[in-house]
């Protein structure tokens, strides 16, 4: 069981009774197929209008938070039944009910049609019906981006979405389904994107044959930044039901401050001044119409080191961890091996810098200053002996040389299981 120790059961008694044993005692059993559920469901779908495979997980056995998949991919029992069903029945619907992104792999291709649902409550089924039988015209969208392969993916661990470019946001690829997807009996066009007070206009015809909802979508993309900026970042949307050949005007509410991002330099929210695209569509990776919007915001000036900063405020890192500071609060930065560094990038150190003062915790070794990349021209060394306990911060010193001067990228390269809360270059 998930909570323990493997729990074995082998005969306890002389009419065969079962108990706890040890695991040489324990019983062995060999799997009877007394009915192939396969072949039913072969047997069940021949020579009918349609089928429908429902497939998927289950929360209490694998969709729960105490279980890690090794892939994203449906069990393989589960293909084995969609293959067989669709091979004798070529009018298949796949139904994936679910807690989480799937990769279908080939089935997304051989099936005629794919529909997705959350473990919804008791009354899915009955949703589910009105959907497959036309009754309700689908408007739900993708809240996950769902990736072709796991190898679109970092490792389980990595959670730095910006760095391993993960999500709509960041990634590079073309997944299997994008971000805000979602197909409806009906169709959409879209005319060109007005700016107004307050936001944005589009108007949006229902070019099908049906009633249906269309889930309208804002994006933005800031071109030019101190910082990485998104490929594309939600702002807003609107649903609007329209009847056949019936057009709407669709408005979108945004304003400057929407698109504000967090400076890591002075930890607060900023407007950079500066171009952004503003793009409207179906979803992240379906966009209609487009323009560009310029705002006067502000420039994010060099940063400041002559005053106390805080580690986890780095612009880039190899080999960190963010870690607490204390048990109580704070967030700080603990090295995962020799050599791992931390980036301040456009740091302004005017005449030069004169000495370190950094506060540590944690494993005794040294902490380099380096300027322009982790291996670049070394500024300094400060030699620290180490804490009993990763909570116990000490503050050291050193003297840098006159490397470190002028506006540069400055870099930390700390040792193993070192732990930095607050620097400073003064």
């Amino acid at each position: 069981p998930w909570w323990g120790n493997p729990v074995y059961l082998g005969p306890t008694g002389a009419d065969g009774t079962l108990g706890l044993v040890e695991k040489a005692q324990a019983a062995s059993y060999a799997k009877e197929v007394v009915r192939s559920g396969v072949e039913e469901a072969v047997a069940a779908v021949k020579g009918k209008d349609a089928a429908v495979v429902v497939v998927g997980s289950m929360p209490a056995i694998n969709g729960r938070e105490n279980h890690d998949r090794e892939d994203m991919s449906l069990a393989p029992a589960q293909e084995a039944l969609v293959k067989a069903v669709r091979a004798a029945n070529p009018d298949t619907v796949v139904v994936v009910e679910n807690s989480y992104p799937t990769t279908l792999g080939a089935l997304q291709k051989e099936v005629p049609a794919v529909l997705w649902t959350s473990h919804a409550g008791q009354e899915t089924g009955s949703a589910l019906a009105d959907i497959l039988y036309g009754d309700v015209n689908p408007a739900g969208r993708l809240t996950q981006t769902w990736y072709r392969s796991e190898s679109d993916l970092p490792s389980i661990l990595d959670y730095d979405i910006i760095k391993s470019d993960r999500t709509y946001q960041y990634f590079k690829g073309t997944p299997l389904y994008p971000f805000g997807h979602g197909l409806s009996y009906t169709t959409f066009r879209y005319g060109s994107l007005k700016q107004v007070k307050g936001g944005y206009e589009v108007k949006v015809t229902n070019t099908g044959t049906r009633a249906g909802d269309e889930v309208v979508q804002l994006y933005t993309h800031q071109r030019v930044s101190r910082d990485k900026q998104p490929l594309k970042q939600l702002k807003t949307f609107e649903r609007v039901s329209l009847k056949p050949g019936e057009t709407r005007t669709v408005k979108l509410r945004v304003s400057a401050q929407d698109l504000a991002h967090w400076d890591v330099t002075r930890s607060k929210w900023v407007v950079e001044s500066g171009t952004y695209d503003v793009m409207i569509g179906a979803s992240s990776a379906d966009i209609r119409a487009r323009t560009t919007w310029g705002v006067q915001g502000e420039t994010i000036p060099a940063r400041d080191l002559s005053r106390t900063t805080r580690a986890e405020n780095f612009d880039d890192y190899d080999g960190i961890r963010l870690v607490d500071e204390s048990k109580a609060r704070g967030t700080a930065v603990s090295a995962s091996a020799d050599g791992a560094w931390l980036k301040f990038a456009h740091a302004h150190l005017g005449a030069g810098a004169d000495e370190l003062t950094a506060r540590l915790a944690g494993a005794s070794g040294t902490v380099e200053v380096r300027v322009g990349s982790p291996t670049g021209p070394l500024a300094g060394t400060a030699h620290f002996a180490g804490t009993s306990s990763p909570y116990t911060y000490e503050t050291v010193t050193a003297e840098l040389s006159d490397a470190a001067k002028g506006r540069t990228d400055v870099y930390l390269v700390l040792g193993e299981g070192m732990r930095l809360s607050a620097f400073s270059l003064r």
